[in-house]
């Protein structure tokens, strides 16, 4: 008698407090993900964040992940149990692998190779996804130049055909370069490029 029942006290936990579930964990990474192709955060603070997301054992941890980003904390309702959530792709790796194919892709393919290694790899690993685009707008860039320099070399009855040889130098070298600073870790960017792909 006059003793608080021992429930009463776990009715006093916050809901910050709870533990987060598997699928509550990886609809933050995947919102992180989103955010990451949209361009609201940059290689490094994904990297933090998502770091942050996937240590996360509360519900107070979970959304500090998006501090900053966000005007009201991640839903933490998970679905019910009749639907099953897909498997997550979880982003691993800085990319180079892949990304050092995507530039060199552009030899046998121009931009076709680039494209392909964005539409498969790109969509499971942003850096994959970041190197290919770059690597995209390059061969679509150059592809253009070689494009708009036949039709002035038919205007001009062939007056400017002599700088075929160069630009054709000029995007080996580039493609080469851009390939070969991927797979040592940096993110190169090529110039004379139009941006096209985002």
């Amino acid at each position: 008698m006059g003793r608080t029942p021992s429930g009463a006290q776990s009715g006093c936990m916050s809901t910050s407090d709870l533990l987060v579930t598997p699928a509550q964990r990886d609809r933050a990474v995947e919102i992180l993900k989103e955010m990451y192709a949209d361009g609201r955060l940059d290689h490094a603070e994904f990297d933090t964040r998502l770091e942050l997301a996937l240590k996360a054992r509360t519900r107070a941890e979970l959304n500090s992940t998006f501090d900053g980003l966000v005007s009201r904390p991640v839903p933490t309702y998970a679905p019910a149990a009749f639907t099953r959530p897909a498997p997550v792709q979880q982003y691993s790796g800085d990319g180079r692998g892949m990304g050092t194919v995507a530039h060199w892709l552009g030899y046998p393919t121009f931009f076709v190779g680039p494209a392909i290694v964005v539409a498969t790899s790109g969509q499971k690993n942003p850096a994959v996804r970041r190197h290919a685009v770059e690597a995209l707008n390059f061969q679509l860039s150059a592809f253009g130049a070689f494009a708009l320099l036949g039709i002035m070399t038919g205007v001009t009855e062939g007056f400017t055909g002599f700088l075929f040889p160069i630009l054709g130098i000029l995007w080996f070298i580039l493609t080469g370069i851009g390939g070969l600073a991927t797979a040592v870790g940096t993110n190169f960017r090529y110039p004379f490029t139009l941006r096209l792909i985002k």
